[in-house]
């Protein structure tokens, strides 16, 4: 009997209607495809989790049952009142009842020692799910990182800066380098570290690049990057998705 492959739920994202869809009224759900091809390249099978509005506990113990891992995307601003600060001019309207959606997921997931892998937002909301903090806006008031375009739409899938892994973390296994090239595409980043949760990577202007569980025996890691964008053109990211796939 041929083996059940693993299955990833992959959250995901809230994003307005296609110019060219007949219904303008309603908005769509969805990932971009470089987070499914990542997990389908490794024989596991990607399954997108639809937001649900009004869910219930029940739901989420449901949704967090029925897969094997939990994949956080990237995605719009965290809402500051969710880690319970006010929101600054430079933090960009994001949407409140879909962060705390994603939060329940993630709580679950950890309870039932679900694999996590948070990716850009997914590793900002993993930090505040574990009552983190983060910078609303790095380059405004809170941090001073001109040094690194860390807001670098023009290489999405190219290296664009280097990042320090921690030697002791379970992400320096995973690579087995210290030093690693990234792409980089954000503006919020994480301030305070959660709870249960130890800092494993940094940029070299200080900036947290990835976060990891304190138990090493269990794969719940955030990384600030986008390692799906670089894995669709390269196999530099392929040990973070197979050691994540195979972490079940």
């Amino acid at each position: 009997m041929n083996k059940i492959l693993p299955i990833i739920g992959i959250l995901g994202e809230i994003s307005p209607p296609s110019p060219v869809s007949v219904f303008q009224m309603f908005n769509r759900q969805g990932c971009v495809d470089t987070y499914t091809q990542s997990i389908e390249k490794l024989n596991a099978i990607p399954i997108i989790i639809p937001y649900i509005a009004k869910y219930s506990t029940k739901t989420i113990t449901s949704y967090i049952s029925k897969i094997d891992a939990l994949l956080i995307p990237g995605g719009m601003d965290v809402e500051p009142e969710i880690y319970g600060e006010k929101r600054i001019k430079e933090c960009k309207k994001g949407n409140l009842d879909y962060d705390k959606f994603s939060i329940a997921l993630i709580k679950e997931a950890i309870k039932q020692k679900k694999s996590i892998l948070g990716i850009c937002k997914g590793c900002q909301l993993l930090n505040v799910a574990l009552k983190g903090t983060l910078y609303q806006d790095q380059q405004y008031d809170q941090r001073d990182s001109k040094e690194i375009n860390h807001l670098d739409f023009n290489n999405i899938c190219t290296n664009s800066h280097t990042i320090i892994i921690n030697k002791d973390s379970h992400l320096n296994k995973i690579f087995n380098l210290q030093v690693l090239e990234v792409n980089s595409l954000h503006h919020q980043s994480i301030n305070q570290v959660g709870e249960n949760l130890r800092l494993s990577a940094l940029s070299l202007d200080g900036t947290v690049e990835a976060i990891e569980h304190v138990d090493q025996n269990y794969f719940c890691i955030g990384v600030q990057w986008h390692p799906e964008t670089l894995f669709a053109k390269t196999d530099s990211m392929k040990p973070l998705f197979k050691t994540f796939v195979e972490s079940i």
